[in-house]
């Protein structure tokens, strides 16, 4: 026998299944659950990612069996299936642990609805203010094709910068880039800025030395980045302290 389920397929019958009343399942209802389970946990491996599962089953009462605990008490529904599909994480949460509940509270609310919006769509819209809790999202659930819409989106944002940059646009690179090494241990970003504002000659100009205004305020880290920064002119920085 020939069973072929789509994704709503599988949605609906969650649905059936969180409706059930366990004391009217028989046997053979039993021995369908099983057989649903099984299905369910290997179609998994027969779906890539990303996909569009559509927008508009982001949560939705019918098929959203998790809930997410966002910052001010604001939830949001989501289907773990369709969550698992992108993550191990998620798989070990949902499938294993059998959470029913994430707690969001440590992003930004609008970054974690744009996260959930892009496991579900496909596609997603990136912005400076939101990057960095987006990203952090895409390391913390292991979700890789997200985390690589990130590193091109910031890696885009790197190859548009010049001498004709401003403070405000390297210093936001700048610390991105330091959060990232710091927080997720990840460097790539770093190396990436690190060598673009080391190709600027008016680099001391318009990034070291408003950096450093406050330079007994920053902590030692930072100091080294600008060593390095600085390096084939070591004595502009001494200057600038």
């Amino acid at each position: 026998m020939t069973v072929n389920l789509n994704i709503l397929d599988v949605l609906i019958i969650q649905h059936l299944i969180r409706h059930s009343e366990a004391h009217y399942i028989e046997n053979d209802c039993i021995i369908t659950l099983i057989l649903i389970t099984y299905l369910i946990r290997n179609m998994a491996l027969k779906v890539t990612v990303p996909l569009d599962f559509g927008i508009e089953n982001l949560h939705c009462e019918f098929h959203g069996n998790v809930v997410l605990k966002l910052q001010g008490g604001e939830d949001m529904k989501a289907n773990s299936l369709i969550l698992s599909y992108h993550s191990s994480v998620f798989v070990h949460l949902f499938l294993e642990l059998h959470q029913t509940e994430l707690q969001m509270e440590d992003f930004a609310g609008e970054a974690v609805k744009r996260f959930l919006g892009a496991l579900y769509s496909g596609e997603i819209l990136l912005e400076k203010h939101l990057f960095r809790d987006v990203n952090k999202l895409c390391h913390v659930f292991k979700v890789e094709w997200l985390a690589g819409r990130c590193g091109d989106y910031f890696t885009s944002l790197v190859g548009g910068v010049s001498p004709s940059s401003d403070y405000q646009t390297l210093l936001f690179l700048f610390e991105e880039a330091r959060f990232c090494s710091r927080v997720m241990k990840c460097n790539k970003f770093l190396d990436l800025v690190l060598e673009k504002i080391c190709s600027l000659e008016n680099r001391a100009e318009i990034f070291v030395e408003p950096y450093m205004r406050n330079y007994s305020e920053l902590e030692t880290s930072q100091l080294d980045l600008m060593l390095q920064i600085t390096r084939s002119n070591p004595v502009l920085l001494l200057k600038i302290m």
